[in-house]
């Protein structure tokens, strides 16, 4: 009795030793089609292998599925499973400043703007990062309310400790660039401020920042004469 009892064990471990193996193997190879595709900028394969290892890989669910809502809202615009999966996300951890972020928007977009800006400031409390306190602010500007907006904005533009932090910024439909934040606040100033002789040094402003900046180089050119 003794010998069949120690004989199960024995089976029972090497059958879980072999589960075990071919689930770290399965791991493995869904993790090397992942770096695959981010190589190959190739987003749908990294979806599909990032599906597999949030099955496979619990321990790392978490950065998982920050990056495949990351994915889905800004690479494959699939803002539908994008939603889905941020929930999700959040349901395992409430505390992730991406997913506030995204959260946000979804919430914005259902016309649920104080529900928005709850999560915009926690996720700026959480990260730090300013973009979530100007993303805050610009729900004041989507309501018409532009001195609420400035005021929030100002705090970011003139404030000594404001480091350099890039945001993503559209060009147009299918291009975007990395602005650093203060320069984008000083293209809305440029853009909502009542004081016409202000909008070109705003405007100076924000390309003394990022020469490169388009939409504000696009701007002056059309106020300067330059198109």
């Amino acid at each position: 009795m003794t010998f069949r009892l120690l004989f199960l064990s024995i089976v029972a471990s090497l059958v879980l030793s072999n589960c075990n193996s071919s689930s770290t193997s399965a791991n493995k190879q869904w993790s090397t089609v992942y770096q695959n595709s981010l190589v190959n900028n190739d987003y749908m394969t990294a979806v599909v292998a990032l599906n597999h290892l949030i099955i496979e890989d619990t321990a790392n669910i978490e950065a998982y599925y920050d990056s495949l809502s990351f994915f889905y809202i800004k690479k494959l615009r699939n803002f539908s499973a994008g939603e889905k999966i941020v929930e999700k996300g959040l349901q395992i951890n409430p505390n992730k400043a991406q997913l506030l972020e995204y959260k946000s928007v979804f919430l914005s977009a259902q016309g649920k703007i104080n529900e928005s800006r709850e999560h915009l400031l926690k996720a700026h409390k959480i990260s730090g990062l300013n973009k979530h306190l100007y993303m805050y602010a610009t729900t004041f500007a989507s309501e018409g309310n532009i001195e609420e907006y400035s005021k929030v904005a100002n705090s970011i533009l003139y404030n000594p400790a404001t480091k350099p932090e890039l945001v993503e910024v559209n060009i147009d439909e299918n291009n975007t660039q990395m602005v650093d934040i203060k320069s984008l606040c000083y293209l809305d100033k440029a853009k909502t401020t009542l004081n016409k002789n202000a909008v070109i040094p705003f405007l100076d402003s924000a390309l003394a920042i990022n020469p490169d900046y388009q939409e504000a180089m696009y701007y002056k050119n059309k106020l300067t004469g330059k198109e």
